[in-house]
């Protein structure tokens, strides 16, 4: 029989305390700690996140089938229809009144534009990793990594392509259906602006958008969200001015996948998993520092 420890500051195998659970068991949640400081034994795990989000899963869901029924609903489809005309007509005639507009949209609709506003939207998310708490950097660019992730799953070959054939949507945008136009290919012929699609439903441009947005709205606070709101509505407004996209290529159909993905990746246990892993990966990378804990 061996003696007892003489010292019982001294860590030893032993465990203090009544034991945890049936037989000396752990509990669910000290298994779940204990696997915690395993899985992120650097430092790095700042809060205790939730798996599941049940209401936004069942909002995002709920949100997406009103959405996609007014629009296959023949009486509100008409409601729709007339939105996307006259906010067509709206919008276009900007372009009558002469320059600088009709060169300010031409080039607002380029490749180089497109780049301009990815880097907006990759600027916005890192202010918001970097003006918040040192201590909360790591686990926000996990987010900022899962954001990209499913921005380049939505792309050609990729998701998109698979809920296009579901919709079987195929429709010209606007500009060449609608009279009387402005055409920017016409109006400024110097500069390759987009100005028409054959099929412009759904908007690629506006699927990244409402990514972006539903990621800040889910991560971020709502006045984060407020303000991604209202870029997305001006990143989106070039397509709409030029006629290259109807408001329910963006709405509608943007929207509806974006709503899918927010639904299965954010407010399911996936986006749990992966940004544990993001920040386990991360903590062998990045400053120590950016991780700290603060201790009790």
């Amino acid at each position: 029989m061996q003696a007892g420890n003489a010292n019982p500051g001294r860590k030893t195998g032993m465990r203090f305390g009544p034991p945890s659970g049936p037989a000396g068991r752990l509990t669910s949640l000290e298994i779940e700690a204990k696997n915690r400081s395993l899985f992120c034994r650097s430092g790095f795990v700042q809060q205790t996140q939730r798996i599941w989000y049940p209401l936004p899963f069942f909002l995002c869901h709920l949100f997406a089938l009103l959405i996609y029924g007014s629009w296959l609903f023949e009486p509100t489809r008409a409601l729709w229809n007339t939105l996307d005309s006259e906010l067509f007509f709206l919008l276009n005639g900007l372009l009558a009144n002469g320059d600088p507009w009709p060169t300010f949209w031409a080039a607002a609709n380029t490749k180089a534009a497109d780049i301009v506003t990815g880097l907006v939207m990759i600027l916005f998310f890192f202010i918001f990793i970097f003006t918040g708490p040192k201590t909360l950097r790591i686990e926000r660019l996990s987010m900022f990594g899962i954001m990209s992730g499913m921005i380049l799953l939505s792309q050609d070959g990729g998701l998109v392509d698979l809920y296009s054939r579901i919709i079987a949507v195929v429709r010209p945008s606007p500009s060449l259906v609608l009279e009387p136009v402005y055409r920017l290919s016409e109006l400024v012929p110097h500069i390759k602006a987009k100005d028409a699609a054959y099929s412009s439903f759904p908007g690629d441009h506006g699927i990244v958008t409402m990514i972006w947005v539903g990621c800040i709205w889910f991560f971020a606070s709502w006045r984060w969200g407020v303000a991604a709101t209202l870029i997305g509505a001006l990143i989106l407004l070039p397509r709409m001015v030029a006629g290259a996209h109807w408001l329910s290529d963006n709405m509608v159909g943007s929207s509806l996948l974006a709503l899918l993905m927010v639904a299965w990746i954010l407010c399911t246990p996936l986006t749990y998993y992966l940004q544990r892993l993001g920040i386990w990966v991360l903590g062998f990378i990045l400053p120590r520092s950016w991780g700290t804990t603060q201790q009790a």
